[in-house]
């Protein structure tokens, strides 16, 4: 029973990547004080346009979700927050639309904005609110 279900997946799985095609998208990203806009083929996640066009995300768990690292503000398209994002998300950042990247499919053209990492671990040490024992979490502002 198992095994059937195993392979009935790797067909969705497959047909889903054959199948489904999502056209050209626009990709814009604001980033500090500059924009960059690119054009891809929709059906991946984000992380991975992302860094495949020299913008470097943080990321520990290589897409799957459990880390927590890879936040981006999304501020036009890419869909609703998955049950997989919500444990890493204040009510804040759930309402201003931070997501994280390794789980935002691009479907259609997509615009976001990627913090500065390095301001965001400077508030963390500033105010102390690193602890060593516990997962290392953080809010986009």
């Amino acid at each position: 029973m198992d095994g059937i279900l195993i392979v009935l997946a790797i067909i969705l799985i497959i047909a889903q990547r054959l199948l489904v095609t999502y056209g050209q998208c626009k990709i814009t990203v604001n980033q500090e004080s500059e924009k960059r806009e690119f054009i891809v083929q929709g059906g991946d996640y984000l992380i991975n346009y992302l860094t495949a066009n020299g913008i470097d995300i943080s990321s520990s768990c290589g897409g799957k979700a459990i880390c927590g690292y890879c936040k981006v503000r999304v501020l036009k398209g890419g869909g609703d927050l998955l049950p997989t994002e919500e444990p890493f998300m204040s009510r804040e950042e759930r309402l201003s639309g931070v997501r994280l990247s390794c789980q935002v499919k691009v479907k259609s053209d997509i615009e976001v904005h990627i913090p500065d990492y390095l301001e965001t671990v400077r508030k963390i040490v500033k105010n102390r609110t690193y602890n060593p024992n516990r997962r290392w979490r953080f809010i986009i502002e």
